[in-house]
């Protein structure tokens, strides 16, 4: 053993030694840094993108929503809470969802609305980032979106009307309007979001529509945990349920995405086995002198293995640093952008991810292994004598 390491020891810290400074190492080193970068840099945009969508969306929609199956409204009645619920109320918000017509003066647009109770405003981040108190919202106020705003030419200060036709089955309750003072403007950078949702108090909502003390269900804005069970006949109605649609686009976009750029990773692990084979051929002469010497064949494979992977644990870490510099610099400065009516957000979010860092070196190590041991294979079958006669 003691000879495998006077071999290693020549072989790295020699001052004649130029392993790590031949022209073909130091191109697999790069090319196999640029795959691994480029391999991190795509998984974590697809679960940067991902996430900075689910966020968006949670700040509007929550969570999670806990309706009831047969009744688009129901009174709010402590037997009737999902058992799990029952010592934790804080993180149920109930609210009050209706469709309904908003009116300006000069224009009129279809509107969906949100009663909440007046602590619950603050949960919802696309509120929080307006330009407004929340806690001096008031019965008589509403939050509506930049997009309607701008529609209907109106903005913060400015009373609108609120009504729903089939508001009553009697003729006379049909032309029943809430007049109600517009308090925040808020921009969510989501269209159909940005144009419809408004936000006003639930007990306001709840006297307009004749609701009592009822709700549409409760919202959210915790994970719900895997083991519960919701108790009959309440469901709950997922952020990915209610965007089913979407999240399907996004995984049937990222799948092929990865398949590319896996290819061309794979292509410098393919050029890393290229320098490998023309490192172990230089060294046939070498091989074929330990082998004369009595040097064992597991003896010799561990002294050029370890050298394959060397050369991929620096092009693997190179890739990682540099991953992390571009992420950083993206993060920051926003270079690559997006537009945000089409993709919800206005730049492409990349996410560094530890795990998938580790993944990619621990793959690119086994690589080296492999192709290492493919080309010994072949050179260490072959007699010593033919090789030291050529």
């Amino acid at each position: 053993m003691k000879l495998v390491f006077l071999f290693l020891k020549r072989l790295f810290f020699s001052s004649q030694s130029n392993f790590l400074f031949k022209t073909t190492n130091i191109v697999s080193i790069l090319s196999l840094a640029l795959g691994i970068a480029s391999l991190n840099i795509v998984l974590g945009s697809v679960s940067g993108f991902e996430n900075k969508v689910s966020e968006k969306l949670m700040s509007i929609n929550g969570y999670a929503t806990i309706n009831h199956l047969f009744e688009d409204e129901f009174l709010i009645n402590q037997s009737e809470i999902p058992n799990f619920y029952k010592n934790d109320l804080n993180i149920l918000s109930p609210y009050i969802e209706k469709p309904a017509i908003l009116k300006s003066e000069s224009n009129s647009s279809n509107i969906l609305i949100y009663g909440l109770e007046d602590k619950d405003f603050k949960k919802f981040n696309i509120l929080n980032n307006s330009e407004y108190d929340l806690d001096s919202i008031k019965k008589n106020h509403i939050i509506i979106g930049s997009a309607l705003a701008k529609n209907l030419n109106i903005s913060v200060g400015e009373k609108v009307v609120i009504f729903n036709p089939l508001i009553s089955k009697k003729l006379s309750e049909r032309n029943k309007l809430l007049l109600l003072e517009i308090k925040g403007i808020y921009h969510s950078g989501i269209e159909d979001y940005d144009s419809r949702l408004v936000f006003s108090s639930l007990t306001t909502i709840q006297s307009y529509f004749d609701l009592d003390n009822k709700i549409t269900g409760w919202m959210t804005f915790n994970p719900l945990p895997e083991t519960i069970s919701i108790d009959y006949p309440f469901y709950v109605l997922t952020l990915k349920d209610r965007h089913s649609d979407l999240f399907e686009w996004i995984d049937t976009q990222q799948w092929p995405i990865i398949f590319i750029f896996s290819l061309i990773a794979l292509v410098s692990y393919f050029n890393l086995m290229g320098s490998i084979n023309i490192l172990f051929h230089e060294k046939r002469f070498n091989i074929a002198i330990m082998k004369t010497y009595g040097m064992s064949n597991t003896k010799i494979s561990i002294i050029f293995i370890v050298q394959g992977i060397v050369l991929a644990f620096i092009g693997a870490v190179l890739g990682i640093i540099l991953a992390v510099l571009i992420i950083f610099l993206q993060e920051k400065f926003h270079f690559i952008s997006l537009a945000e009516n089409i993709y919800l957000v206005d730049y492409l979010p990349i996410i560094f991810s530890f795990q998938n860092a580790v993944y990619t070196l621990l793959f690119s190590l086994f690589c080296s292994v492999v192709f290492s041991s493919i080309s010994l294979m072949y050179l260490l079958s072959i007699n010593p004598s033919k090789i030291l006669k050529n």
